[in-house]
């Protein structure tokens, strides 16, 4: 009697891993069709066990590289069942286009994620319904933040961005509501708000010179924010930055993390 059991709660493991297999395929290719890009890239990998059967799923990590989207390629749909349950949910998205800004590599630990598990095994579809708060990183190169500043603001034509001791240095060429100058500004990012990176304690050149309190006032106010993640980048209010790392040619911005209810929920 106990060889049987044993026997058949080894068989139901191995359903159980039939239907992971399943689902780490779904989910990628779920993921993959709301991304564009022809070398784009998607794996799903489930760290699972007997619990699996019920829907308790201990970890689920998402790789993503080399593609282009307009916004995010998930999100939660508060409407449908909560049974499902994925205790530890990692990305890791590096080397892809977020719009107009390119992004290294985004990163992030979501705890307590819920899923509609009826629907993954009788439909092969993956549709949370929960998220947790977690943590978060995105790295931007210098070079991306250039690209993104002249795609963003028409009243820059040229522009060169170094990224180093804890500081931006944008030096190009403006054409500003009252004046057309050559110009350079030495400033922090910050980002007061959590959503918004903006230029602080910013020092700023006209033609080499120092500039009055309202031209500087004039130039960030056309500058800022440099990033707008919600209005710019259609995060929805994913992350949440609390501190920004600027060196060696490179801002990472760390905060909260979580996946936000989609725009308009449409159950299928």
């Amino acid at each position: 009697m106990t060889l049987l059991l044993l026997g058949l709660f080894g068989g139901l493991i191995h359903i159980g891993g039939m239907q992971v297999r399943s689902f780490e395929n779904s989910a990628a290719a779920d993921i993959a069709s709301k991304l564009q890009g022809p070398d784009k890239q998607v794996h799903v990998r489930a760290n699972v066990g007997p619990e699996v059967i019920w829907g308790d799923v201990y970890a689920v990590g998402i790789e993503a590289s080399r593609f282009t989207t307009d916004g995010l390629p998930l999100y939660t749909e508060s409407s449908r069942s909560h049974r499902g349950l994925v205790r530890s949910l990692h990305m890791d998205l590096t080397d892809f286009n977020l719009r107009d800004l390119h992004v290294k590599q985004l990163s992030a630990d979501i705890p307590n994620c819920r899923f509609d598990f009826a629907l993954a095994v009788n439909h092969r579809q993956i549709r949370l319904s929960e998220s947790g708060t977690g943590e978060g990183e995105v790295v931007i190169g210098e070079a991306d933040l250039e690209q993104f500043i002249l795609s963003k603001f028409q009243e820059i034509k040229k522009v060169h961005v170094k990224i180093d001791k804890d500081k931006v240095f944008v030096d190009g060429y403006g054409e500003f509501l009252v004046v057309s100058t050559y110009f350079s500004v030495v400033a922090r990012l910050e980002a007061p708000d959590g959503d918004k990176l903006v230029l602080a304690h910013a020092r700023i050149l006209f033609d080499g010179k120092p500039v009055d309190v309202e031209s500087q006032k004039l130039v960030l106010e056309a500058l800022n924010p440099v990033v707008d993640l919600n209005k710019d980048l259609a995060l929805c209010g994913a992350i949440s930055v609390e501190h920004i790392e600027l060196r060696n040619g490179l801002l990472i911005a760390h905060g909260q993390v979580h996946i936000p209810e989609a725009p308009q929920q449409k159950t299928r």
